[in-house]
């Protein structure tokens, strides 16, 4: 009988960072020393990840000995891969986060989740972290009439609770993403974009100057109770702590019995240009927002302080590596700025997301003095942020009820052993109905 083979899992990706927009700009990397010998601590964080040394810092700040634990290198995950879009956003609206938690919670929730760009701009400010941190608001451009309705009334209802936002009509949205392709677009001024591979080194190195020690190529490999106190171990020492936070997201393996089963990883391929000449980097997004589209699988676009591209594209969601679909990417920008044909790729890479049951971040106490924080959906910059933070004052003392992602008990995702079949067919259904209101779209004429 032929033996199954075990699904691709994110931790067999090379383990040497790839070439991205981001590594020129993210400083030199932290060079953690690898754990020897055993370690005492008050907390240890397993994941180099924005959450994990999040949670570092706002701990080693509040006195407590914090060890950190990664695998590879600091940010070697989605953390140093990603878009670094900051979105004022969950990935929930205001109402469903409320039918979800309640609304006293959900309000919490919704109120951490729109200030989280804010809280980013504001840590870099003061651990003095170069993120290349732009402060232009964020976009959501419709591809279709119904779309740019749904756009239309929330921004709307929200204008009505005072906050930032405005529903531009296809004039005023042509103007600010330098295309007439869409049929409007949502602005948010609270958004706006970072480098997240130097951010999450810096906020690595303000961690440390608090006193974590943060050891890199030191894959936690266990946990087990100690007496009072829990023992992580790796392959060449252990620590021993009165609580564990686990923060790897995407890339969670066995380490603990069911948490890997609680997600679906993602993978997510990004392309990054050569630097777009000067006169086509004053009409490709002029003002500098980070954009998404309304599409199902949506386009997310940038463009980097140094006048580069970055925008995501098409490859396998699931399995191992067989390459971005380069052609399919590029037709899909150059069809939104025909002015930039050809495009010249100078990076292509892939990280992987978590996809999670409920559509959010779940946060999960293992065992007591043993939490897990995981399931991003596409919100990892800002929101990884304040879920780190949260989760270190949890082992700290705060009350469950005070959390803003409140604990909830670990689910497996049913025949999670099968799941790469139902995201292919979503995948699929998702690009069968882009792709018909694309062709609608292409059918619309401009409008003055």
């Amino acid at each position: 009988m032929e033996k199954a083979v075990a699904p691709y899992a994110p931790l067999r990706d090379p383990g040497e960072m790839p070439s991205t927009v981001f590594t020129a700009g993210a400083g030199e990397p932290l060079n953690g020393t690898r754990l020897t010998g055993e370690v005492k601590a008050d907390i240890v964080v397993v994941g180099g990840g924005i959450a994990g040394v999040s949670a570092a810092l706002h701990a080693a700040e509040s006195g407590s000995r914090v060890v950190v634990l990664e695998a590879n290198s600091i940010g070697w995950g989605a953390s140093g891969r990603n878009a670094g879009h900051l979105a004022p956003a969950s990935k929930m609206s205001w109402e469903e986060a409320e039918r979800l938690y309640g609304p006293v919670v959900g309000e919490r929730f919704n109120q951490a989740a729109e200030s989280g760009p804010e809280l980013v701009f504001r840590l870099a400010e003061k651990y003095g972290i170069d993120a290349e941190a732009q402060r232009t608001g964020m976009l959501i451009a419709a591809h279709s009439e119904a779309a740019a309705r749904a756009l239309e009334t929330r921004a709307n209802e929200l204008q009505r609770l005072g906050k930032p936002v405005q529903f531009l009509d296809r004039k005023a949205a042509s103007q600010v993403v330098g295309s007439e392709f869409y049929l409007g677009a949502f602005h948010d001024s609270r958004g706006g974009s970072i480098n997240p591979l130097a951010y999450v080194r810096g906020l690595a190195r303000a961690a440390v100057a608090a006193g974590a020690e943060v050891h890199e190529n030191s894959r936690a490999v266990s946990i087990a109770k100690r007496g009072l106190n829990w023992e992580v171990r790796t392959s060449s020492g252990c620590v021993v702590g009165a609580h564990v936070l686990i923060c790897t997201n995407a890339y969670t393996d066995e380490l603990w019995p069911g948490l890997k089963q609680s997600i679906i990883p993602a993978r997510s391929y990004h392309v990054g240009t050569q630097p777009l000449p000067k006169d086509l980097q004053t009409q490709i997004l002029p003002r500098r927002e980070v954009m998404t589209d309304s599409r199902r699988l949506l386009l997310g676009i940038r463009v980097c302080r140094n006048g580069q591209l970055h925008f995501n594209g098409y490859g396998p969601a699931l399995g191992p590596d067989t390459g971005l679909d380069v052609a399919s990417t590029l037709r899909r920008v150059e069809e939104i700025f025909p002015q930039l044909k050809p495009l010249q790729i100078q990076y292509q890479w892939h990280g992987w997301m978590a996809m999670s049951r409920v559509g959010t971040w779940e946060v999960h106490e293992l065992a007591p003095g043993v939490t897990a924080a995981l399931g991003c959906n596409g919100r990892g910059v800002a929101m990884a942020t304040f879920i780190g933070r949260d989760i270190a004052d949890f082992a700290l003392g705060k009350p469950r009820n005070e959390l803003v992602v409140p604990l909830t008990a670990l689910k497996r995702i049913p025949l999670h052993f099968m799941h790469a079949l139902p995201v292919r067919a979503l995948v699929s259904w998702r690009q069968w109905k882009d792709r018909l209101e694309m062709q609608r779209l292409r059918g619309v004429p401009a409008r003055d």
